[in-house]
């Protein structure tokens, strides 16, 4: 990680030293949040990258970025994020020499949110580092949604290298009907030093080292009609690593995931493993893979607003890519239109991941010389693997944060608990006038456990937010922003929380812009 640093830091210097395209944009914060719970409410948590995790804390956090600029046919971005933090510590129950304690312990006082370099030639791009990278989702929209299903934006950055198309372009042969966009990433999550200090060293397992990869491919049709459909797929997988399994407080195995080229190249092309994997990699697929396929269907307005219906349908495996899983999947509907004016945007979700291809898997292969030959399908426990510690980063899961994260297990246990789930969300906001901004958000789920661990009742949770934010014209570059968050239920817990955060961004230096065209 330290090499990966030091070689960001050098790409970034290198970037500002050249003669930047317009200049280099600051952004400095100061916020501060309060809770009467262990943990903070949820739309203060949820999908803000990983930001804010426990109950009540403060941070600074300061940027420089060179900004892209699209007009250009070469040109080139880079970014530096640091944030400082002091947050109350959670509890965590652990077996140590033989007895059972409770420790606490609280995120890192400092942070490297974003420290990255990119480059593009015409529509290609190529991308380094850590970087909060989905804001552009074709599908659902990062600030007003409840999070997409494979990337959300709800868990901190992984350092990688992303190559593919920045924007849709044109299919040749098609005069703009048809347009494409694409992405292949490689990267690697670094939490272990988390994932260490909030297992409990008991029984089921602990993975490390582990390798991250993800892939996107997009088609839309002519964005300029009213009428526009977009269709894709997305896959994200978690490859490599060693798995330390416990039994009663003893260590009783250790499994090594490959990561040669091999590896890589079938994270990349799913296929059994081989006899250097996990015998569940050998029975099934190499590494553990969640992925959405992705539809839209958007009316264009004439007053340059636009209705989107759109709908995300998870799958782990086979079955769920055949879509055997019945209704499961992120279903919604957003409207959006430009200007300060009172609404802006809304936005409507229905979320269901409660059939799961049925309620249990059966494979013949797991269960040498049984009579019951038929292979069944079931039991996908979305964001849970047999070698993986699940869909997170750093304890946030980067699916919808609708399935509470591992972080909210305070006894321990690194897995999802309530993968069975059902709710929906609703969001809108707008400008009271020119310097008044607000954001209300809304949620209700509930939560059947998981297909291996059901719950004996029905969790419950209830969601809401009201956000307003003050950029005062007279004060250039300043905005104040304030937050009441509640929750209420007994699957995250009851909780009432407040947030304030002064930001202050600008321009560090500004230069002519040439006159480089696309």
């Amino acid at each position: 990680m330290k090499r990966v640093v030091i070689l960001l830091l050098l790409l970034l210097a290198t970037a500002i030293e050249a003669v930047p395209q317009e200049g280099v944009d600051y952004r400095a914060e100061v916020s501060a949040h309060g809770s009467s719970g262990i943990f903070a409410p949820y739309y203060l948590s949820a999908n803000r990258y990983g930001v804010v995790a426990n109950g009540s804390g403060v941070y600074a956090r300061a940027g420089a970025f060179i900004r892209m600029d699209s007009t250009r046919r070469f040109s080139y971005a880079a970014g530096i994020d640091l944030i400082g933090r002091y947050e109350t510590a959670s509890p965590v129950r652990q077996y140590q020499n033989g007895q059972w304690t409770t420790n606490y312990v609280r995120p890192s006082y400092f942070t490297i949110q974003q420290l990255y370099a990119d480059v593009k030639y015409r529509a290609v791009f190529l991308s380094v580092g850590i970087k909060e990278r989905n804001d552009e989702s074709p599908i659902t929209d990062r600030r007003y949604s409840s999070g997409g299903l494979v990337l959300s934006g709800n868990s901190r950055p992984i350092p990688q290298i992303e190559a593919g198309f920045h924007r849709f372009v044109d299919v040749p042969l098609t005069k703009g009907w048809l347009q494409i966009k694409g992405n292949i990433a490689y990267g690697k999550f670094i939490d272990d030093d988390y994932l260490r200090s909030h297992y409990y060293y008991y029984s089921s397992f602990l993975t490390t080292g582990v390798y991250y990869h993800y892939k996107s491919l997009f088609f839309r049709t002519n964005p300029h009609q009213p009428l526009v459909f977009t269709i894709g797929i997305e896959d994200g997988v978690q490859f490599g690593g060693t798995k330390t399994t416990y039994r009663n407080g003893e260590i009783v195995s250790v499994e090594h995931s490959p990561t040669n080229l091999k590896a890589f190249l079938q994270a990349f092309l799913p296929g059994a493993g081989d006899e250097s994997t996990s015998m569940g990699d050998q029975l099934y697929v190499y590494g553990n893979h969640v992925g959405s396929i992705d539809l839209a269907l958007q009316y264009n307005f004439r007053d340059n607003s636009y209705l989107k219906f759109y709908t995300q349908w998870l799958y782990e495996d086979g079955s769920g890519m055949g879509k055997l899983n019945g209704w499961d999947g992120l279903w919604g509907l957003s409207y959006h239109k430009e200007g300060k004016r009172l609404v802006t945007d809304a936005v409507i979700e229905y979320l269901d991941l409660t059939n799961q291809s049925g309620a249990i898997p059966w494979e013949p292969n797991d269960r040498p010389g049984t009579p019951v030959t038929s292979r069944v399908s079931g039991g996908d426990d979305y964001y849970n693997n047999f070698f993986f510690n699940g869909w997170q980063h750093n304890g946030f899961g980067m699916g919808t944060p609708m399935s509470p994260s591992i972080m909210y297990n305070t006894d321990g246990y690194l897995r999802f608990l309530y993968t069975r789930v059902r709710g929906g969300h609703f969001a809108i906001g707008g400008f009271f006038d020119d310097e008044w901004q607000y954001r209300l958000m809304a949620s209700y789920r509930i939560s059947l456990g998981t297909p291996f661990i059901p719950a004996r009742s029905t969790y419950r949770q209830g969601a809401m937010l009201i956000e307003c934010r003050y950029t005062p014209q007279r004060l250039k570059g300043w905005s104040f922003c304030g937050a009441v968050a509640v929750d209420a239920g007994n699957m995250t817990g009851d909780n009432v929380g407040v947030s304030l955060s002064v930001v202050k961004s600008g321009s560090l230096f500004r230069f002519k812009k040439s006159d480089t065209h696309k």
